[in-house]
């Protein structure tokens, strides 16, 4: 039923791939996130907490790369006293990186606009491959009726080999060894509306969970048009038997397209 939405929505959605090194080891932690590209600007819709990962990088690499500079020649137990001075544990984040595919080759050249208090942004980057931004979304404002079949978008189980870490020089390496990161999707339905912290009906629910990556994805229907935003899961809790449920969240296209217009963004909308 969602082949050609599924189709439709691939032409649009790109994923961030983030490499993080903790400091026990410099091990290196894959993640990923769904972004959305909205028009031949190239910007980009998406979760608030995913377009945070670029700040988070920024000020993560800015703390971190004089600590650990300062670190490298000393002995063992002066290590020990600037550990504890700024709180450095083993799976301390001490550098992150980010990577956007089909996009931009520069992924620090950008502005952000975040929604007053919804987890909705819009990233816009001042550097963008143009030829490789062809097909942009639609936004349908109407079809999110409780019981409305719909289909989750977005990427998930990254497996992908893209960072290496220079032990020696203290930096993460570009390696796109590996760029493997299909898109993952999930059909169910829309199950409730949700009021915010304002109390507005700003959001639905789903009977299928956002999966880790999918966050900043779309909620399609059976036409590949957006009703909606992933950001994240419901977690319910049966008191009767044990067990948790995920179900679910996602802001709906009627938020983002009242957001888009107040910032002059430009999108397509049914």
């Amino acid at each position: 039923m969602f082949k050609k939405a599924i189709e439709v929505g691939s032409s649009y959605t790109r994923p961030l791939l983030t490499g993080k090194v903790k400091y026990k080891d410099r091990e290196i932690l894959n993640l990923i996130s769904t972004l959305i590209i909205l028009n031949k600007d190239g910007d980009v819709l998406t979760s608030g907490q995913v377009a945070d990962l670029f700040l988070i990088s920024k000020d993560t690499n800015e703390v971190f790369n004089p600590i650990i500079k300062e670190m490298k020649d000393l002995k063992k137990k002066d290590i020990k006293k600037l550990e504890k001075k700024y709180g450095i544990k083993d799976n301390t984040i001490i550098k992150l990186h980010n990577i956007i595919v089909q996009i931009t080759p520069n992924v620090n050249n950008l502005v952000i606009i975040k929604h007053p208090y919804l987890d909705l942004a819009v990233i816009r980057f001042k550097s963008i491959n143009k030829d490789q931004l062809n097909n942009f979304p639609i936004f349908n404002p109407e079809d999110k009726a409780i019981g409305t079949s719909i289909c989750n978008l977005g990427f998930a189980f990254p497996n992908y080999d893209a960072f290496s870490y220079d032990k020696e020089n203290e930096k993460i390496i570009i390696t796109n060894k590996i760029m493997n990161f299909p898109l993952f999707p999930l059909n169910g339905i829309v199950t409730r509306n949700i009021i915010d912290p304002n109390g507005l009906i700003t959001m639905f629910e789903t009977s299928i969970p956002c999966l880790p990556g999918q966050n900043g994805g779309p909620v399609l229907n059976i036409k590949g048009e957006i009703i909606g935003l992933l950001i994240g899961n419901n977690k319910i809790v049966d008191q009767e038997s044990p067990g948790i449920m995920n179900l679910g969240n996602a802001i709906n296209s009627n938020v983002i397209i009242d957001f888009l217009e107040n910032h002059n963004i430009s999108y397509n909308k049914k």
